[in-house]
């Protein structure tokens, strides 16, 4: 590591050296090494990265320490790589949206949320309005607009993820769509896209051509 860089280490190696902190008792690293290979063997490096800590402990060899050590590695990693849409920012390109969204896209939960806009389409807030099983999450109109009267937003987008990890819209996603996009009508705000988020994906009923003026 110190001779040629992290570059030329393998997943394994990279996550034993999280893994051993600093450890210099042959057993501390024979026991990174090992946790390290388990967890390799049990999935491919992206999807570790956006597992909970809690789902790492229960690892053979790991346990709370290494799997906080490990969480926030992950963590610093993706700050330093990516920087979601900030308020104020312009967010109508739905990979804006997919951006910003990053972190549901990969949660083992369905849910839904709303992402609030002003009048020129800029971010104000996102807000999630309702939480669901592996496979579904039911949302009423009332609770997908409640945050976009309380706050006075001009528009919003709709976004919900997937955790199967294909972000191809259902039939139900579908009703749901001109349901809620009648529902903002109603009220007088400008619902922008609806917006389905995934390990896998982003799909986006404007940009299908599936969303009716």
């Amino acid at each position: 590591m110190l001779a040629s860089g992290p570059s030329v280490l393998t997943d394994a190696e990279l996550l034993a050296l999280v893994l051993g902190g600093g450890a210099v008792h042959p057993s501390a690293r024979s026991s990174a090494c090992l946790a390290a290979q388990a967890l390799v063997a049990r999935a491919p490096l992206p999807e570790l990265a956006w597992s909970h800590p809690g789902s790492l402990a229960v690892e053979p060899g790991v346990g709370p320490v290494r799997a906080a050590a490990l969480a926030a590695a992950f963590e610093l990693g993706r700050r330093c790589a990516w920087t979601p849409p900030r308020r104020g920012d312009r967010i109508l390109e739905p990979g804006r949206v997919a951006e910003l969204m990053r972190p549901a896209a990969h949660a083992d939960r369905e849910s839904f949320f709303v992402v609030l806009l002003d009048v020129r389409g800029r971010l104000l807030r996102a807000e999630r309005v309702a939480e669901g099983s592996l496979t579904q999450c039911p949302v009423s109109p009332r609770d997908a607009l409640r945050p976009a009267i309380r706050e006075g937003a001009h528009g919003l987008i709709f976004v919900h993820n997937h955790p199967s990890g294909d972000p191809s819209p259902s039939a139900e996603d579908a009703d749901l769509t001109e349901r809620l996009r009648a529902a903002a009508e109603l009220v007088g705000i400008l619902a922008r896209d609806h917006v389905i988020v995934a390990a896998g994906g982003h799909y986006s009923f404007v940009e299908a051509g599936r969303w009716r003026r």
